[in-house]
């Protein structure tokens, strides 16, 4: 679809598909286009161009609409204009030629008309889509870019909180070092190893000569 539809574009279309009807080279012309009604829905429509229609010129309720812009956003007026009623025609009236000549006249000209009018739908059923599917990019990239920020602002706290317990536990073990409240360990003693209790169990022999499985320690302490 061209940026902009100019009435010389139609005239060539229209001139093309009177030329292959009368021609015989097809018995109809069919237009297959969206049918614009809002800026989120527009519908497939199919309209005969050719053969013209009587109904269509008689009662054509016609839609007009005018694309504007309002605080930023895309926004339509729509005008809906329904069909003026027929006039009767004065008996003095006389046409300057005969009436075959003006229908053949005036016929392309509503056949150029009806093209441009589903150009102009098409086209705002185009940059409807349009606009529709770039919001809702817009939207899924904000959506996603919040989960982002929280993701790493969570890991990003959890990394500083470890290094804060890292270093008060080195400051703590330096402390304690240097107060000397702290006693020389065996290879495999710990600080809550080496108890009362323990030494107790060492001079009375029930301690065993090897590690116990799990296995083994709740079979003893049953």
């Amino acid at each position: 679809m061209p940026d902009s539809i100019t009435a010389k574009m139609t005239n060539e279309i229209g001139e093309a598909l009177s030329n292959i009807f009368l021609s015989g080279e097809v018995d109809k012309v069919e237009v297959l286009y969206a049918k614009f009604f809002n800026l989120l829905r527009n519908e497939p429509t199919v309209r005969t161009m050719l053969p013209l229609s009587p109904t269509g010129i008689e009662d054509p309720d016609d839609e007009t609409f005018t694309l504007t812009s309002v605080d930023g956003k895309l926004s339509v007026e729509r005008e809906k204009v329904k069909a003026p009623d027929a006039k009767e025609i004065e008996n003095d009236v006389i046409f300057d030629q005969p009436p075959e000549t003006i229908l053949n006249s005036m016929l392309p000209l509503y056949l150029n008309s009806q093209i441009l009018s589903i150009l102009f739908d098409a086209q705002a059923s185009e940059l409807g889509s349009r606009m529709t599917a770039m919001k809702a990019a817009t939207d899924n990239a904000d959506e996603l870019a919040k989960i982002l920020n929280l993701v790493y602002n969570k890991k990003r706290q959890a990394a500083i909180t470890q290094e804060i317990c890292e270093i008060s536990s080195g400051a703590m073990a330096v402390d304690e070092a240097n107060s000397g409240s702290i006693k020389p360990l065996g290879i495999f003693d710990t600080e809550d190893s080496i108890t009362d209790e323990f030494l107790q169990e060492i001079e009375s022999g029930n301690v065993p000569d090897r590690p116990l499985a799990p296995e083994e320690e709740m079979e003893m302490a049953r």
